[in-house]
């Protein structure tokens, strides 16, 4: 959406925006709500013990609320521009839905390994988890976010789809993280043996 104003940031500044981002949340809210801003990873948390179960709806409830008001408020300051930054499959490079399915199921579970490695873990530094999780968000914006979106996150995408008022591509965007997320925090049991 900032490149089509003309200000080019581009990938790389896409992904050191929203990585720091991140960054910013989890030291901000961490020690609050888990600095959960993704509904993916709170049902993974939830299966995961790290979040108790009844505590899942309204976590993603506020999720996507605020994803909404959110898209909406960009939506009335600045007009309809690039999609609304709603996350999509880059046709144009030859990237099918499909093969963006994909591609966010990888960056999803990847994200959640290092998430479960970082912050979960018995051994973990979890006060300095933000930095890696924001790394890793950066990183996977910049490579993939031009060419399939990377959303790795249902309600990060959900809202610029609602104020873009096309919902054509959210399936990929909304099973594609809760999938990869749940195989991320199954392998973290598998690779770091660690079940508590």
């Amino acid at each position: 959406m900032i490149d089509s104003l003309g200000l080019g940031i581009g990938a790389i500044g896409a992904g050191i925006i929203s990585g720091g981002i991140i960054i910013i949340v989890i030291f901000t809210f961490g020690q609050v709500s888990g600095a959960h801003v993704n509904p993916a990873l709170s049902i993974a948390a939830a299966w995961l013990g790290k979040l108790e179960w009844r505590l899942v709806p309204g976590y993603a409830f506020a999720q996507m609320a605020g994803s909404t008001a959110a898209s909406f408020s960009l939506l009335w300051l600045i007009g309809q521009h690039a999609s609304m930054g709603a996350n999509i499959p880059n046709e144009v490079a030859g990237v099918t839905p499909q093969t963006a399915f994909t591609i966010e199921i990888f960056l999803s579970f990847l994200l959640m390994w290092v998430i479960c490695g970082t912050a979960y873990h018995s051994k973990a530094a979890m006060e300095l988890s933000a930095i890696p999780i924001g790394i890793v968000v950066g990183i996977e914006v910049m490579l993939m976010g031009p060419y399939a979106g990377a959303a790795m996150n249902p309600a990060r995408a959900f809202g610029p789809y609602l104020a873009l008022g096309n919902l054509t591509h959210y399936w990929i965007y909304l099973v594609g993280p809760i999938f990869g997320m749940f195989l991320g925090a199954l392998t973290y049991k598998i690779t770091h043996n660690d079940l508590t």
